[in-house]
């Protein structure tokens, strides 16, 4: 036998099964996302920064884009119908029935309130029952009928259960709203989903009495889609680059979605959509990251 032919011959073997095996890892890699090695090794190199990963790190990478608003608001005839048992919407300015001496005082914090925030404001009141609609995507809803006593005894579930009957055929989509977080020890957010990402302006914030829903307040806007995507960093990237940001801290979550921000158009400054990771640590502080270049989002 020549030993010298047939150990090329197993060289050249050895070779193509290798080039066949990174072919079939690179294949997996794209179809499945990252390795669980890389993301173990991402929580290595985190902790010696002193983080703390205590929730899962996603693994998505695909490519995503903006979000697009639709023109249509919330059905604000069906929102008094269902909150306050009232057929008619009536149209009433928030100093409407307020006593003279206290009308002219808050007619000034209410005018100057929409300047700053170019919006008006309208309340219709019913039997103990208040809404303000602070613009055409946000209201406000009290039920002054219960006692003061906030209950955060419910389950997320029972209280959300309490949401789609008092949301039912609002515009709202209240079966894609999911609940987010509790918020100072005593109140409920639901955010919505929409397909796998959470939409971070579009929530729902509540109060509850032993009874039922106390106090919420609601900003809804109407999702059109997600305009053509871009590539991302992912999760373990944006840790991993935010050395100064991301140090000393437990993260307990980490989640994919839509956040509002400033944009500078030109010379003017409009409001986007735009894909972001979120980080939340165990001291209940929020992180936004945009998801293309990792860079960190203020916030206030």
């Amino acid at each position: 036998m020549d030993w010298s032919k047939a150990k090329s011959i197993l060289i050249v073997i050895f070779v193509i099964l290798n080039l066949f095996l990174a072919g079939v890892i690179i294949k997996l890699a794209n179809d499945e996302g990252i390795s669980q090695d890389t993301i173990e090794n991402a929580k290595k190199a985190l902790l010696n920064r002193g983080v703390i990963v205590n929730s899962e790190i996603p693994l998505y990478n695909k490519k995503i884009g903006t979000l697009v608003y639709g023109d249509e608001s919330i059905n604000k005839k069906r929102i008094v119908k269902n909150f306050l048992g009232q057929e008619e919407y009536i149209k009433e300015e928030l100093t409407e029935d307020l006593e003279e001496g206290s009308k002219e005082n808050l007619k000034e914090d209410l005018e100057e309130s929409a300047k700053e925030k170019n919006m008006s404001q309208e309340i219709i009141e019913k039997d103990g029952k208040e809404i303000i609609f602070k613009d055409n995507d946000n209201f406000i809803y009290k039920n002054k009928n219960l006692s003061y006593i906030i209950s955060a005894d419910k389950s997320s579930g029972e209280v959300l259960d309490s949401l789609k009957k008092l949301f039912k055929g609002t515009g709202v989509p209240i079966n894609q709203f999911v609940f987010d977080k509790m918020e100072n020890g005593d109140t409920y957010i639901f955010r919505q989903k929409y397909n796998e990402f959470w939409i971070f302006e579009n929530y729902i914030s509540v109060l509850m009495s032993k009874e039922d829903v106390l106090q919420l307040e609601c900003r809804y806007r109407k999702i059109d889609g997600i305009e053509q995507g871009s590539d991302i960093l992912t999760a373990h990237q944006v840790l991993i680059k935010n050395h100064d940001s991301i140090k000393d801290i437990e993260i307990v979550a980490i989640d994919l979605g839509f956040k509002e921000i400033a944009v500078q158009n030109g010379a003017r400054e409009t409001t986007d959509d735009i894909p972001v990771w979120r980080i939340r640590t165990s001291g209940d502080e929020e992180l936004f990251y945009r998801v293309y270049d990792g860079e960190k989002i203020n916030t206030q």
